[in-house]
């Protein structure tokens, strides 16, 4: 394996968690969020604790996973997860799992594994979301690593086989596990699709043997749904400016709002589920002698599994009939008339502030919902 240094991009250490901790509760940014969460009698209470946490496990034991906690019981009617006894403990894995929301899909991973003994995983971050230093600091303590998304031509190139290198490195070296998405950027539309080029750059550190490569990295896909998708309202207007041919720009400012909505907003239920390990897989595409094409067929398994394990709920099977013009599902007593009703009220006011033709936004906001559905029995 090529040797590179992963200084500006790997996760902080623990050794490194106290100074960087120290330097957060200076930082005005870090400290004007803290107060749109915590009274300031807390926040004096947490500057003081903060002086005592000195390891990466201790942080997100003491911290992180307590704001989920409290973030599940202000947001989630219920949080469900299966697919555990898939993994082993000593072992590390790559998840890959589709990819909803900014936040909340990696850290409600992470949060599923802590709480069921598990070691937590690295997680892939793009750097277009480092908008604040604090920030940086904040997902690189929370055992983040950073995807660099600005890189063009040739360090494009090298910036991605020292991603792989670092990837492979932090599993097989330091036996931790990896979450990245299925591809870059959240779905739009509701149709998970596994980018093939994700798989390639995995393989760029491994070695010519296809099947040892891959069996070495132990990919997990892993499915997450959200009963209320989060931050819908961005994910309409991106959708829509793509059918049309309008301009469509995201602010850093835009992203930040989008993270704040994707915490904060109501999701209802959520179920994630850790499908089997891909490597039993791996034999029969190493029969395929075009080299994209087993990339494709790989990327093909794990959307198999993606979508094999994707918990439906209510407004899928709702959506799908307002958009089909069935009855399908309702007959079946999959929901009721009430809750057409209301989710029908809710696609009104998602698309209210967004301009644009009003019946083609309410397609989008439906298909949304239902291309899961879709895709599922296509499959």
């Amino acid at each position: 394996m090529e040797s590179f240094n992963f200084e500006n991009i790997r996760s902080y250490r623990d050794d490194e968690v106290h100074d960087k901790l120290l330097e957060m509760i200076e930082d005005d940014g870090f400290i004007y969020v803290l107060k749109k969460i915590y009274p300031d009698e807390r926040i004096r209470h947490l500057s003081k604790e903060l002086f005592r946490v000195n390891s990466v496990y201790d942080f997100q034991k003491r911290y992180i996973s307590e704001y989920v906690k409290t973030l599940l019981q202000l947001t989630v009617t219920e949080l469900n997860v299966s697919g555990l006894e898939n993994l082993e403990k000593d072992k590390a894995y790559i998840f890959i799992s589709n990819h909803r929301d900014i936040i909340l899909d990696s850290t409600l991973i992470n949060h599923s594994l802590l709480n069921n003994g598990f070691k937590t995983s690295e997680i892939a971050i793009g750097n277009n979301l480092l908008i604040y230093k604090w920030i940086e600091s904040l997902v690189r303590l929370n055992k983040s690593f950073i995807v660099r998304r600005d890189l063009k031509g040739k360090e494009m190139l090298t910036g991605s086989q020292k991603l792989s290198a670092y990837i492979r490195d932090t599993l097989v070296n330091r036996n931790t596990s990896i979450w990245i998405a299925q591809r870059e950027g959240r779905t739009k539309d509701g149709i998970d699709k596994t980018d093939s080029a994700i798989l390639k750059m995995f393989n760029m550190s491994g070695s010519s043997d296809f099947t040892e490569s891959f069996c070495e990295l132990n990919i997990i896909p892993v499915s997450i749904s959200y009963e209320n998708e989060p931050t819908i309202e961005s994910k309409i207007a991106a959708s829509y400016a793509k059918i049309t041919g309008e301009k469509y720009t995201k602010t850093l400012e835009e992203d930040l709002e989008d993270m704040g909505r994707g915490l904060y907003g109501l999701k209802g239920e959520i179920n994630i589920v850790f499908g089997k390990p891909i490597n039993d897989e791996l034999k029969s595409i190493e029969k395929i002698k075009k080299k994209n094409e087993k990339f494709a067929e790989l990327a093909g398994r794990i959307d198999d599994e993606i979508y094999r394990n994707y918990k439906l709920t209510k407004p899928n099977y709702i959506a799908f009939d307002i958009l089909t013009g069935s009855k399908k599902f309702i007959r079946e007593g999959k929901y009721i008339k009430a809750e057409e009703t209301k989710m029908q009220m809710q696609c009104k006011k998602a698309i209210a502030l967004i301009k644009g033709n009003e019946h083609l936004l309410e397609k989008i906001y439906y298909g949304i919902y239902a291309n899961p559905l879709i895709s599922k029995i296509k499959r």
